[in-house]
């Protein structure tokens, strides 16, 4: 009976996973053809989040323990940071910070219901660790 809760923070920590990662993945793919995200300095955020879900996606894969939290550790705090920032950032300006889930660029949504992706990406990562601290981040301690 032990696996069953294991097995179900698994499959939803690779979803959550999955959906960001894709999603870092579109935005990104937009960023190159025309529908910009967010720079800081010459480095579109974009990237920055792409890099950071890769880091987590990484860290579920490798079997170092050590590794897994460093890589885990290093891409949540890029991803979340951002996020953060954004959506902060998106409150006080009052839209028109991040891209959204309308399909708009950072200047404005298609559809008056879009929404900001930094919001999604900072419920995204909040169920990521909290869901790795459940899992593998228990399972890595358990053992040493």
């Amino acid at each position: 009976m032990n696996s069953t809760p294991r097995n179900w923070v698994d499959y939803t920590l690779w979803v959550l996973l999955a959906i960001g990662f894709i999603g870092a993945i579109k935005v990104s793919y937009e960023n190159l053809t025309g529908n910009p995200c967010p720079h800081v300095f010459l480095v579109p955020v974009c990237y920055a989040v792409l890099i950071g879900y890769t880091l987590m996606v990484l860290s579920v894969i490798i079997n170092h323990n050590g590794c897994k939290h460093h890589f885990f550790v290093t891409g949540w705090s890029i991803a979340a940071a951002i996020a953060l920032v954004g959506s902060v950032a998106e409150l006080v300006a009052g839209g028109g910070v991040c891209p959204t889930s309308g399909g708009g660029s950072i200047r404005g949504a298609i559809t008056s219901a879009a929404i900001p992706l930094c919001y999604v990406s900072l419920a995204l990562l909040i169920g990521i660790l909290l869901l790795f601290i459940w899992g593998p981040y228990r399972r890595a301690c358990e053992i040493e």
